[in-house]
């Protein structure tokens, strides 16, 4: 550590860092208008320059490191002269009428100016007044009737202003705001490493994106990190630009629309989020990075799109009625079905889109209240699968990687149908490895995303192959004499179809030299799960947990990151909801885990495996008679429209808490109105097991209540017709949840709100690896008929909630309303760009233009998840990777 003199002040900080982040931190005021914390100094606006005893002249912060002794004044006159002199300049190319009027202090900048009624364009009528870096940069530095171009022609005012580009839903761009910082283009390149804007001009600089069209044109995928940096309002969010100025109060949560957990602030007006910014001090992983996603898909759905009051379905027609009735209602038909039909004729589904609180209450309900282990969520089999080969090959389904390493890898290998869509930020991340650590990229996807083109191998083989391609790629290592713990001496032989063996060849070299030189660590595995084909996750878990063991031995558990789609799977399951497990992974069929959580519970409990999802929608109407539906929508996940709803049309009785009136929710008897995502409090935990807050920051839409209370609130009215007294059920505040979930599952053991506010994280007691061996390896057929293969995973741009709704906006950008098949494919059927192609199955058929890309292979074509309301699995069955379709020119 180093120890300077700042203005006077003693400071002490890193030997050789930046200058100006040290001042900034030291909280002293240090204009920098070009500089972005964490990159290399651009040194273009020259305003942060500082007089430091011994050096001749004034220094830049930004380029000068700091050194021990070494003496800093920012406010010495001469350094302060410069500072004009260089924002002077600066300001020839922005709108300064506000900013240099010599009448500042008596006419703030968000007042109306009498005397100077011709000009239009000022700090009043710009929607980011009094939030501009450039406005207080120009108050700090006294620029008010500070002109030495008094007389002469002014840049800005002689030049003809570009027209701004307000055509897209999320970030508009104004050109004539730029002051040339440079900064979006820096961060766009070095930060989110995707290049959409550049600095054009050779006479007159200028920030474009893309080939100089529009933003939407360019390959901008809208994170909005531009916007976090641009010092003035040439980039903006589009959404609620001017509602943001008045921001009452900023709420930090974190964004639940994947697993990744990015935490963020929520920005409040009016009791509704109008703005989203990055929490740079929460998750290590996200730092200050987001998403379009976690940006802006806040505002998709709005309040009055809502559930406002419970819905009961009389007489064929859906009525509001009140609370009290709803929950009687509901209490009363479950005792009645538990009575008529056992508890085993009541299942549960829970949800990753909901809390850990909700998810455990949901638990209780149904082991603890009406005895029934029929629980289950849509996105169980697959999570499930998953685990199951991490648990026999390490002694456990808990693994402790970070994913805080991932940027420091050298060597990665990553299986993702579209890791860049799915789980954005993970994507960045792996690229900061990639750019920064010269890291080696092996991808295995059967179809084209971004992170291919950063890959030095990139395997595409057949959908439903990756598992081949792993098992090969084992075989090939354990072929140099390679051994492992449970590593079979017959391997299997794959040959992966779609995959040259040239590349495969090429891909086990790298990790052959990754585990030969250490100079090509440390190594990285990642597999982002799909939504679909339980057997085929399992065998591709099983392949990638045993390559990683047979490269990394004990270390592979730290090395492995297995990313769930959605934001709370594995939260879900920690706490129980799942047919074969009790909370904290206890198994539903050992007599001594049921007793130990019949002491906690103070209650009798429904051991022995129950049915899944699957099972329940199959026996519907018969050993089935009721099902609780939280926060699930079977009709948009399942694989086989046709089948679940005619499973859901046969219930007695069909309950859904929701706060948004999906499909699975217009066909229940009864709806019970939830709070929505940003309206309530609890928790969540992320692919990495990082136990994620969430803060009421919206207020609930009409009635509606967290899913907690409801869940609490029903428990209670059951309880008592069933007589149950001995149970706990009665709690007054969600942190009461917390606080016992905490006693029951050791993994939150220091989750309770006060400890993961002071910082504290899950508890790896009883749960930690215990051992390294090669799973099972059994690889699953690949049924596919004829025609070509049709796949579906998760898009970028599309709302999972607005696509619920079935609204036409779900997808604002329209990027994701067309069906990718390859050139040559088309060019066979005598498709076209924009030719509306029949996709059809014996299950149904979609009719949609065509986009025609090289990035979908040859027999495939590919199709949005959440286009129009989960159309897409209508036409797969279940198990299937891939569904079998016919195309034609419609």
């Amino acid at each position: 550590m180093a120890k300077l003199t700042i203005n006077g002040r003693e400071v002490e900080a890193p030997d050789g860092a930046p200058l100006v982040e040290v001042i900034k931190n030291a909280g002293i005021f240090i204009s920098n208008l070009c500089y972005v914390d964490g990159l290399p100094p651009y040194a273009g606006c020259r305003t942060c320059v500082v007089e430091i005893e011994g050096m001749r002249g004034v220094q830049l912060a930004c380029t000068t490191r700091v050194a021990d002794g070494m003496v800093v004044r920012t406010d010495g006159e001469e350094a302060k002269r410069m500072r004009q002199a260089a924002l002077s300049l600066i300001m020839s190319y922005h709108s300064d009428r506000c900013l240099t009027c010599h009448r500042i202090v008596k006419c703030k900048p968000g007042d109306t100016c009498l005397r100077d009624g011709v000009v239009t364009h000022r700090c009043l009528t710009c929607s980011k007044n009094y939030r501009c870096e450039l406005q207080t940069t120009c108050e700090m530095l006294e620029m008010a009737g500070y002109e030495p171009w008094e007389g002469e022609e002014r840049t800005y005012y002689t030049t003809p202003q570009p027209e701004p580009d307000r055509a897209n839903p999320f970030l508009e761009f104004d050109p004539q705001m730029c002051i040339i910082c440079t900064r979006c283009v820096r961060v766009c390149d070095e930060v989110r490493h995707t290049g959409a804007i550049t600095l054009a001009g050779r006479f007159n600089p200028r920030i474009e994106f893309g080939a100089g069209g529009p933003v939407h044109e360019s390959n901008c995928d809208f994170c909005g990190s531009c916007i976090d940096v641009c010092p003035t309002a040439t980039l903006m969010e589009h959404p609620n630009k001017w509602a943001a100025m008045q921001t009452e109060r900023w709420v930090p949560t974190a964004c639940t629309w994947c697993s990744v957990g990015c935490s963020i602030f929520l920005g409040i007006k009016g009791g509704r989020g109008v703005i989203v910014k990055p929490d740079t001090a929460g998750n290590p992983f996200s730092r200050d990075q987001l998403c379009v996603r976690g940006r802006f898909h806040y505002d998709f759905v709005r309040p009055h799109q809502r559930l406002q009051r419970p819905l009961l379905l009389r007489d064929g027609a859906r009525q509001e009625v009140s609370w009290e009735e709803a929950l009687e209602y509901a209490a009363s038909r479950l005792a009645e079905i538990r009575e008529a039909h056992g508890p085993q004729a009541i299942g549960f589904l829970g949800s990753p889109l909901m809390t850990n609180e909700e998810n455990y209450l949901l638990a209780k309900l149904a082991r603890a209240v009406v005895g029934s282990p029929n629980l289950d969520s849509t996105a169980g089999p697959v999570a499930r699968a998953a685990l199951e080969a991490v648990r026999e090959a390490f002694g456990t389904p808990v693994l402790p990687a970070d994913l805080t390493r991932v940027p420091k890898a050298r060597t990665l290998l990553v299986v993702a149908e579209d890791l860049e869509s799915s789980h954005n930020v993970a994507s960045v991340r792996v690229k900061d490895a990639v750019i920064r650590e010269g890291a080696r990229l092996i991808v295995v996807s059967p179809r084209y995303g971004e992170l291919c083109d950063f890959a030095t191998v990139w395997l595409q083989p057949r959908p439903g192959q990756e598992a081949a391609v792993l098992v090969s790629l084992l075989r090939s290592l354990a072929r140099d004499g390679g051994a492992a713990p449970g590593l079979p001496e017959a391997l299997p032989d794959p040959e992966p179809e779609g995959v040259e063996a040239g590349e495969l060849a090429r891909a086990a070299d790298i990790l052959r030299e990754a585990v030969r030189d250490q100079s090509w660590r440390p190594l990285a595995f990642v597999y982002a799960l799909p939504y679909l084909a339980p057997e085929h996750v399992r065998a591709t878990a099983a392949a990638l947990c045993g390559l990683a063991v047979l490269c990394l031995g004990d270390e592979a558990p730290s090395c492995l990151y297995v990313l769930p789609q959605e934001a709370n799977v594995w939260g879900m399951l920690d706490v129980g909801v799942a047919p074969d497990l009790l909370p904290g992974y206890r198994e539903a069929g050992s007599p001594a885990d049921q007793g130990d959580m019949e002491r906690l519970w103070g209650t009798p409990v429904a051991g022995g495996p129950g049915s899944d999802v699957w099972h329940m929608l199959q026996d519907a109407g018969g050993r089935l008679r009721a099902l609780v539906v939280m926060g699930d929508n079977p009709l948009f996940f399942l694989p086989d429209r046709q089948r679940v709803e005619e499973a859901l049309a046969r219930l007695e009785f069909l309950c859904v808490i929701d706060s948004l009136d999906t499909a699975t929710a217009r066909l229940a008897h009864l709806v019970l109105p939830d709070s929505g995502p940003y309206s309530k409090e609890g928790t969540t935990t992320s692919a990495d097991r990082r136990v994620l807050r969430l803060h009421v920051a919206a207020s609930p839409a009409g009635e509606s209540r967290p899913a907690w209370a409801i869940l609490r609130d029903l428990s209670l009215r059951l309880a008592q017709r069933l007589g149950l007294g001995e149970v706990r059920l009665n709690y007054a505040r969600v942190a009461e949840v917390m606080d016992e979930l905490a006693e029951v599952v050791t993994l939150y053991r220091h989750a309770r709100y006060q400890e993961l506010d002071n910082g504290s994280q899950q508890s790896w007691d009883g749960l930690s690896p215990r051992a390294a061996r090669v799973p099972t390896l059994r690889l699953p057929a690949n049924g596919h008929g004829d025609g070509h293969l049709l796949l579906t995973s998760r898009g970028l741009y599309t709302s999972y909630e607005a696509a619920a709704l079935g609204l036409e906006d779900a997808d604002r950008l329209h990027r994701e309303e067309s069906l990718e098949m390859n050139p040559a494919d088309a060019a066979a059927l005598g498709i076209g760009p924009g030719d509306l192609v029949r996709v059809a199955n014996d299950r149904g058929e979609l009719v949609l233009p065509a986009k025609l890309t090289y990035g979908a292979a040859q027999g495939t074509v590919h199709l949005p998840l959440h286009y129009r309301g989960g159309a897409a699995l209508s036409l797969f069955g279940p198990g299937e990777p891939a569904a079998s379709v016919r195309l034609s020119r419609a």
